[in-house]
């Protein structure tokens, strides 16, 4: 598989005329909770010609490459990442923490180098509880839901916690997530759906747990409330951004 990614990308290029210069594994995938199953979540940076970024007219910052049961293919435009990385957006710190990496190129490393620079805890924190919170109000209100998604909501509630304790950004796998932040009472049921999740084409639905919903719900209002308190941190200057967006291009 991982050879068929690297020719779409080389593909994708061809076709959009672009440069990608960062691709990566996303998802359950990068997550390890993926099941045999599991498609393929492919996100990648890439650059169009100077001049494009001259133009009077908006040009679209994204392309939407391949969607189907297998592969999951997405990109963002390297403006539209720096402006990202400017808000301390934590999709962006993941697609360049990941572990599994399709396309790497000296300016995507630079580019890395300069995350930490804009790391916002209080921002990164806000973005994962918000997330979480969304995600507990959908799936968690039916008498039945679907057990894949404790995983979602835990991994996200467990990255605010990791974020608020250790003020840096968590680890990509949620296994180590789960070990480290997760209160002791509720470790070895995750564990146990998290070997199902890994050995099983789809673990269905199950009468909801409601002292684990409980629990969650409490831990995320509790941290709403624990970030809230939190000093908003400097603001960092565009001019490293704009110095190096000038580099890639010229």
């Amino acid at each position: 598989m991982d050879a068929i990614i690297r020719a779409k990308l080389s593909e994708i290029e061809k076709k959009a005329h672009v440069r990608i210069i960062w691709a990566v594994e996303t998802g359950s995938r990068a997550w390890g909770f993926a099941s045999p199953n599991s498609d393929y979540d492919v996100r990648f940076v890439y650059i169009r010609d100077k001049k494009e970024y001259l133009r009077l007219e908006e040009i679209r910052d994204s392309i939407d490459a391949q969607q189907d049961e297998l592969l999951d293919i997405e990109g963002w435009d390297l403006r539209r990442v720096l402006r990202m990385v400017y808000r301390s957006t934590p999709e962006v710190c993941e697609w360049f923490a990941s572990p599994i990496v399709y396309r790497s190129t000296p300016e995507a490393v630079e580019l890395q180098m300069l995350l930490p620079e804009y790391f916002s805890v209080k921002k990164c924190a806000q973005n994962y509880i918000h997330t979480a919170s969304v995600d507990y109000r959908t799936y968690f209100q039916d008498e039945e839901v679907w057990l894949v998604k404790y995983f979602y909501v835990l991994r996200q509630m467990l990255q605010a916690k990791w974020l608020l304790e250790e003020r840096r950004m968590p680890p990509m796998l949620f296994e180590e997530l789960l070990r480290q932040k997760l209160d002791d009472e509720w470790k070895d049921y995750i564990l146990e759906l998290l070997h199902k999740k890994r050995t099983s084409p789809e673990l269905g639905k199950a009468q909801r747990n409601k002292k684990l919903i409980e629990y969650i719900g409490c831990s995320l209002k509790d941290m709403e409330q624990e970030v809230l308190s939190l000093k908003e941190e400097n603001k960092t200057s565009w001019d490293k951004l704009n110095q190096y967006f000038y580099s890639v291009l010229w």
